[in-house]
């Protein structure tokens, strides 16, 4: 792994289909690194989908292997092996005295390697044993021997590596190759080895140390209209599409915008957000107000500017990396646990990044580290935080418990579970609300508001209420754009920013209203 932070390339190799022996590997860097079963003359004729007879445990030829010397250790393979490769693992040792597990299995990945007509010139991630393959096939039609030229160069990381931010390069180089065979015959041409070798070497060195590749093939002897071609390769971050930011969420700062300002301390994403941070006004105004417990809605209120900009800003930033969003902390609320929060119990960083959040690097509490990750294990699904608290009896004065719920759920611990009123009743002719003919609520789905009787409903039906006294009304009648929400698909936390209440608040108007029941989702 590189400074940078991009993940470091194994094995480079370029993957031909000769017209006769099949799928080969003519060129690898670092040689020797990809495994091919070996394979007898006999077999070779499976290749063009006849089934193989032969014994797929026997040993190949010597004169076969005399034969393949030329390509660099490349052995051949039928499609029948491939399943009792898969099925029996022979722990073969290389020249060097390697396992072969440490070598790229060219038989289970080879039918994605060189793929059928459809998969020609898209992005392909396959894995194999500790490798992860990323490669770009690719179809030339000409004069060749059987009217088509199919290659690949293929990229082999770790197994675990996050490899997005090499999709451009591979697409790019399996084009750039493909645009010197049109103009140059580069691969065809036998004397194309040297100095497609040399790019594929230097290749793995530029890209591992420096994240940027340049180099001029010299292409003297095979093309003298590309006899000094240019190659330029560059790294660039990969970032994923910003989510759709609600009123309701709440931005959290996971980086030091203070440090963001001086380059030294600047990281990749920072690089590209430290200008941002010194000139943009909107995100000056907009950072001010990020405390991670201001939600979208209360930000655009204190900047004074309006909603949907706030949005603008805030999918900026967390593109970059700059925040994560979380929801409204509130001790009413329901989370449920996830598997993920079983890495608490076996992963030493995640303990010591959980307690530094917790308690501030310890000044925020007197709780050990070892209470804290055991509080993972006390959280039960469907029970609020005060229902948490109350169970385990927890002093609250020993540790943030709003800071402890949000280092779970940005972490994807917990999830949260959100409350979706719907009303059960039907709009009368003069605006107001009259109980749905099924009369009764449904005790065993929901909870519904007691001690309003059917007589008392009619009374406040009977009155005829502007749109602006609704909200305010002591008989409990919502305003038309609150009835409007309560079909189950908006949850207490939307409405409750939406029309500028606390949830408490909305839930004792929801209440008096009657005949709403919640579903917890």
């Amino acid at each position: 792994m590189i400074d940078s932070g991009f993940p470091e390339i194994k094995v480079v190799f370029l993957a031909q289909f000769h017209p006769d022996l099949g799928p080969i590997v003519p060129i690898s860097v670092p040689d020797d690194a990809v495994d091919l079963e070996q394979k007898t003359c006999s077999e070779t004729s499976s290749m063009n989908g006849d089934d193989h007879q032969g014994d797929p445990g026997e040993e190949t030829a010597t004169g076969h292997n005399l034969a393949l010397g030329s390509l660099h250790g490349s052995r051949l393979t039928s499609n029948e092996q491939d399943r009792v490769v898969h099925l029996i693992k022979r722990p073969n040792q290389n020249k060097n005295g390697n396992s072969a597990d440490d070598k790229i299995d060219f038989n289970s990945i080879q039918t994605l390697v060189i793929p059928k007509i459809t998969l020609f010139e898209r992005l392909i991630t396959a894995h194999t044993g500790k490798h992860k393959v990323m490669c770009y096939p690719i179809a030339v039609e000409g004069n060749y021997q059987r009217n088509v030229l199919i290659f690949n160069m293929c990229f082999a990381f770790d197994i675990d590596a996050d490899t997005k931010c090499y999709g451009p390069v591979v697409k790019r180089v399996g084009c750039l190759l493909k645009e010197l065979e049109i103009g140059g015959k580069l691969l065809s041409n036998p004397a194309g080895q040297r100095p497609l070798r040399r790019m594929m070497q230097q290749l793995v060195t530029k890209l591992n140390t420096h994240g940027e590749y340049q180099i001029e093939l010299d292409m003297r002897g095979i093309s003298p209209s590309l006899a000094a071609t240019g190659v330029s390769i560059k790294l660039f971050p990969h970032y994923e599409s910003p989510v759709d930011i609600k009123a309701y969420h709440v931005p959290v700062r996971i980086i030091d915008f203070g440090l963001a300002r001086l380059k030294s301390a600047q990281t990749v994403y920072q690089t590209h957000m430290g200008d941002d941070i010194i000139w943009d006004l909107l995100l000056e105004r907009v950072i001010r107000y990020i405390d991670n417990v201001n939600h979208v809605a209360r930000i655009a209120r204190l900047t004074q500017v309006r909603e949907e900009t706030v949005v603008l800003a805030l999918k900026h930033l967390d593109y970059y990396g700059c925040i994560t969003l979380v929801d409204i902390f509130q001790f009413s609320n329901v989370y449920e646990v996830q598997h993920q929060a079983m890495r608490m119990f076996d992963n030493a960083w995640l303990q010591r990044e959980c307690y530094s959040y917790v308690t501030g690097d310890g000044e925020a509490g007197d709780i050990s580290m070892y209470e804290l990750i055991g509080l993972f294990a006390t959280v039960r699904d469907r029970r609020s935080v005060a229902e948490w608290i109350i169970e385990n009896r927890l002093n609250l004065k020993r540790f943030d418990v709003r800071r402890f719920v949000m280092f779970g759920v940005m972490y994807g611990f917990f999830r949260r579970v959100y409350c979706y009123p719907i009303l059960r009743t039907v709009s009368a002719a003069g605006g107001g609300e009259v109980p749905a003919e099924s009369g009764e609520p449904d005790n065993d789905q929901s909870s519904t508001a007691d001690g309003k009787s059917a007589e008392k409903d009619s009374e406040t039906d009977d009155k005829t209420k502007s749109p602006a006294n609704e909200a305010a009304s002591p008989e409990g009648v919502l305003e038309p754009r609150v009835l409007q929400m309560l079909d189950g698909t908006h949850h207490l936390d939307e409405i409750s920013v939406i029309i500028d209440k606390d949830t408490l608040a909305l839930y004792e108007m929801l209440e008096a209203h009657g005949g709403v029941e919640y579903l917890y989702l």
